[in-house]
């Protein structure tokens, strides 16, 4: 169970627990008010994503909540230094479509609608918590930038191509709100960071990186101006913007001596700096930065019990695909066995997401059950420049899978995979692109594993969540608009259980019935279709999660499950099953024979 705990910098003995027991776990999404007294948390409701925002007074350990609950979901806005006591949220409570500001006190929970929002997909407010900008949503994808006068009134500010809709978006302004800090890929293919003067709409290009995105920027929390910006290629790349900084900056490189350095944190007037230094075999450390003492002070590990473990190193590497793409990709190998591996191929969620290098739990834990594991950045994920992405456009269940198979056939001709010993796993996006595999390439792979991922893209559209809605123009341009009849052919075609037919290989289904993206019924009906087919197949659910399995008992019965499936048809070690499975809500409706011989 995910829970907050709370030290003193220097002394982690005296960590003290601020969250958990039978309440549903935070959510990761957490942050520190500008009053440094209180912590704000995110929870749900038995995955519903309809997030409630909490502060908890470090102190006492008093809980307030801060926006409304009953079906409502809050996402978090802004903070300020100028108010410390107050912070804005987003908040759908009024419509569900549309995200109104409210501000809330963090102290005792007071809270007020400062905007009405008439349809914006993003607002954005200045350090006086002022609403100062909004971008919307075209019907054809593109979006509008407006810029909100003194008098209320809304001028258009600048446009954003719907070919950069998924590179281009205001990362931050100034404390004053007239300048823009915008990541900013129009003319250009990858993502820069560049400042826009809010008066004349001058731009000035503040941070490039020849490779990839500008995917990361560190502001200062007194004027709002960028201190450095990292760019996240094979290994995150920093590049230096403010002078000033410059030295504190190559100073922490220097020191982090090869391991990717991430600046959590900087404090008021600079004085101090949170760093966090990730290895890819070890668990990431983090430390202080004491600028006027010009020392560092070292914290503690993120992961004490992994101290001293044999952990692997994930290795980038590239990928060219059939059609000429360089596919970035990571790789861990198993220890003592280099060769001819049985492989698990993971693919990573969104599908406008990406996998990144550093220490990854479950190559980790695939790798210690002897798995080599492989993760494509295939077409579609992002930061590594817009043409990248945009090739995916249309190409769900066509091209996209191929650079996945792709990447297999590299993995083969390396001699890292046993061709007769490949599984696929993946979560959401990764659940359909093992579904497709199932169907498209079962000669290649021995057994899929999908958890949550949608089987039926006319099921899966119709039924986003309304607070999508803002930006379900640009779902329809990557994908196909079931409106008319060439959009419900494709979207028909693309969906993996109309071609149920061509799946025979092992499958295993996992799902949360609580899930507000796919529906189980999606699940349900590839299971009982592989069922009348008798095609192996394994359909266990949690009648108390969503899309994202957050209970720490569900989760380990899952892996446990994942486990043995994988044991079974790979032949990776695996431990007993045990008491796994005790304490969760797990219900196997479908299939786990297999699961009691290896118990």
């Amino acid at each position: 169970m995910l829970s907050v705990m709370v030290a003193e910098a220097l002394d982690t003995a005296s960590a003290r627990r601020l969250t958990g027991g039978p309440v549903r776990p935070v959510s990761p999404a957490l942050f520190w008010a500008a009053d440094g007294r209180h912590v704000v948390v995110f929870r749900d409701s038995a995955g519903d994503e309809n997030y409630q925002a909490f502060s908890i007074d470090v102190d006492t350990g008093a809980e307030v909540a801060l926006t409304p609950d009953g079906g409502t979901r809050t996402l978090f806005n802004r903070t300020s230094r100028r108010i410390p006591s107050d912070i804005l949220f987003s908040v759908n409570h009024r419509n569900r479509q549309s995200f109104d500001l409210v501000r809330a006190n963090v102290t005792t929970g007071r809270r007020m609608t400062v905007f009405e929002n008439p349809g914006f997909s993003r607002l954005h407010a200045d350090a006086g918590l002022a609403v100062r900008f909004g971008e919307r949503v075209r019907q054809d994808g593109s979006i509008e930038v407006l810029k909100r006068q003194g008098n209320g009134e809304w001028v258009p500010f600048l446009e954003i191509p719907a070919e950069d809709s998924l590179a281009t978006h205001i990362d931050g302004l100034g404390a004053d709100g007239e300048v823009v800090f915008l990541l900013d890929s129009r003319g250009r293919d990858r993502t820069a960071l560049v400042a826009i003067d809010a008066r004349t709409v001058v731009s000035t290009v503040l941070a490039t990186d020849s490779e990839a995105d500008i995917a990361e920027v560190v502001y200062d929390p007194d004027t709002g101006w960028p201190l450095a910006a990292a760019a996240l290629a094979a290994r995150r790349r920093w590049h230096p913007i403010d002078e000033t900084f410059a030295a504190d900056l190559a100073r922490q490189l220097e020191d982090a001596a090869g391991l990717d350095l991430v600046i959590v944190g900087v404090s008021a007037g600079r004085r101090r700096m949170v760093i966090r230094l990730e290895a890819s075999d070890a668990p990431a450390q983090l430390r202080v930065f004491d600028r006027g003492r010009r020392r560092t002070l070292q914290l503690f590990p993120e992961r004490d019990d992994l101290e001293g473990m044999p952990l692997r190193p994930m290795l980038p590497v590239a990928i060219q695909s059939r059609d000429g793409l360089t596919l970035p990709a990571y790789v861990t190998l198993p220890a003592g066995r280099a060769r001819r591996s049985p492989l698990v191929v993971v693919v990573h969620g969104g599908p406008y997401d990406r996998d990144a290098w550093g220490f990854s739990p479950l190559h980790q834990w695939l790798a210690s059950r002897g798995y080599a594991v492989l993760s494509v950045n295939f077409r579609g994920s992002t930061g590594f420049g817009k043409a990248f992405t945009n090739a995916a456009d249309r190409e769900w269940g066509g091209r996209m899978q191929d650079d996945l198979d792709d990447g297999v056939a590299w993995a083969v001709k390396e001699g890292i995979a046993d061709p007769d010993r490949v599984g696929l796993f993946g979560a959401s996006y990764g659940g359909y692109a093992a579904l497709m595999a199932a169907a498209r390439s079962p000669d290649l792979y021995n057994c899929f594993i999908d958890i949550c991922g949608p089987s039926d893209l006319l099921s899966f559209i119709a039924r986003i969540p309304p607070y999508w809605h803002s930006w379900f123009a640009m779902i329809l341009r990557r994908l196909a608009d079931p409106a008319t009849m060439e959009g419900r052919k494709w979207l028909q075609e693309r969906s993996p259980l109309v071609h149920v037919e061509q799946m025979i290989r092992p499958m295993l289904i996992a799902q949360g019935l609580r899930d507000v993206r796919v529906s189980p019924a999606e699940s349900r009906n590839v299971a009982h279709a592989l069922l009348r087919r008798n095609v192996p197949v394994t359909l266990v659910t949690f009648p108390d999660e969503g899309h994202f399995l957050v209970g720490q008992r569900n989760r380990i019965a899952l892996m446990a499950v994942v486990e043995q499936f994988l044991a079974c048809h790979l032949g990776g070690s695996h431990e007993l099953l045990g008491d796994d499975l005790q304490g969760s809500s797990l219900t196997v409706e479908i299939g786990g024979e297999w699961l009691r011989p290896l118990s």
